[in-house]
């Protein structure tokens, strides 16, 4: 699964997600680096997509089973709001 950040500048298939400075979702790089997929007015919120992506990630895994290689690439794009 591809997530794309809500400024439309970052895609990344990593899962090393975490909620940092209490309402931003980052995505831990290859260095160690932190980058922001998004930012969210409440702590609650930032949970909240946090555990969409979680359930999103976890229906693209089963529907892969017993798919043909050529199955797509989903797209979870970060919510806009703030």
């Amino acid at each position: 699964m591809l997530i794309l950040s809500q400024n439309k500048k970052l895609a990344t298939e990593r899962l090393e997600l975490s909620i940092e400075s209490i309402n931003r979702i980052m995505v831990e790089g290859n260095s160690g680096r932190l980058y922001l997929l998004g930012e969210y007015a409440t702590e609650e919120r930032a949970k909240e997509v946090l555990q969409e992506i979680i359930t999103r990630y976890k229906n693209w895994e089963n529907m892969k089973i017993g798919q043909p290689n050529g199955l797509y690439l989903p797209v979870y794009e970060m919510p806009k709001e703030w």
